[in-house]
């Protein structure tokens, strides 16, 4: 071998020892870079999640301020009417509260009480399902939330219809406690998608406004009563065969202010007021049994967007009678 032909080979193993250097090089940075950016996207949703839990306190010391000041809970109040939206180091935050209390608590229908069950019944047919769903999916809740293993009518499913059913569903248990979650009610014989739809349990939209339609459900971790003051226009409706969509429209106008004739907001300051206000528009005998003017259970919907990353913390509260509020649970992403 004469030295031109060493030359070439020592020429050809440097270009190939460079090659595998620039090749190194590259990965080695595109691995760095992309640590990089995994680890500002971590800082970044931690940064987010303590805003927002700085949100949540917040609400809780405003609504422990709240019930210091008055003893009803109405949609007129700062709560309520002013979101929180700040503008925080590397980026934003808005927090909204919601009255849960004014919402039909699913859990109630578990202590059978006759005055539950009609209203249940009266927001179902405003709702557009039939009476052959209205009655399967009623007793098939009732016996999800109950101990015993003896169906509600014919319509009703305990162990026996869950561990019987087929593929692709897993066979499982009724939960023989209360719903934890509106989620929860996939699980449960009847509650198809449709049905969900129509109960706003997913989400419902608006054809004139193209906005989501308000919640008319929730699933509190106990018996409550519907504050009349907060309750949205089906709710309100279901409380008596009587109220008419225009009574109904009324009692709104009352509790926010007839904006077209300059009215201020009035409130109900109690469930005697609510009876004398339908006294006065010629409805009586309307019972106020489980109703309220004051609520326990507030949501606390927080958004937060630091830099390229954004957390949604959902929080249920829980306000006792002397004003504490204690967080019952939290979800991020959905409520």
């Amino acid at each position: 071998m004469n030295y031109s032909q060493q030359t070439g080979i020592a020429l050809i193993t440097a270009l190939l020892i460079v090659a595998l250097a620039s090749t190194a090089a590259v990965s080695i940075t595109a691995q760095l870079q992309l640590e990089i950016r995994r680890n500002s996207n971590i800082l970044h949703h931690d940064q987010a999640y303590i805003y927002a839990l700085a949100a949540e306190s917040f609400a809780r010391y405003g609504l422990k301020l709240d019930h210091d000041n008055n003893k009803t809970d109405h949609l007129d109040e700062l709560w309520h009417t002013i979101p929180v939206a700040e503008e925080v180091e590397g980026g934003t935050l808005l927090a909204t509260l919601e009255d849960r209390q004014g919402l039909f608590n699913l859990n109630n229908l578990a202590n059978k009480k006759a005055v539950d069950k009609e209203r249940f019944t009266r927001l179902l047919s405003a709702l557009d399902l039939s009476t052959e769903d209205s009655q399967q999916i009623t007793a098939a809740l009732i016996d999800w939330m109950d101990p015993d293993q003896i169906s509600e009518l014919a319509y009703g499913a305990e162990d026996d219809y869950y561990q019987g059913l087929a593929e692709p569903q897993k066979p499982y248990l009724a939960a023989n406690r209360l719903i934890s979650h509106l989620s929860e009610l996939r699980l449960i014989k009847g509650f198809s998608n449709e049905i969900l739809q129509k109960l706003r349990i997913t989400t419902a939209i608006d054809t004139e406004t193209g906005e989501p339609l308000p919640a008319i459900f929730s699933a509190l971790p106990e018996y409550t009563a519907i504050n009349i003051n907060t309750a949205p226009a089906e709710v309100i409706k279901s409380l008596d065969n009587k109220i008419t969509d225009e009574i109904v429209q009324k009692i709104i106008n009352k509790r926010q202010g007839d904006v077209a004739e300059g009215g201020s907001a009035s409130p109900f300051s109690s469930t005697a007021d609510f009876t004398k206000y339908l006294q006065s528009l010629s409805l009586t005998n309307v019972s106020t049994e489980s109703l309220t003017v004051s609520t326990h259970y507030f949501s606390l919907n927080a958004k937060t967007t630091i830099g390229q990353s954004s957390m949604h913390l959902y929080s249920l509260l829980h306000r006792s009678d002397t004003g504490i509020c204690d967080v019952i649970s939290r979800s991020q992403g959905a409520n």
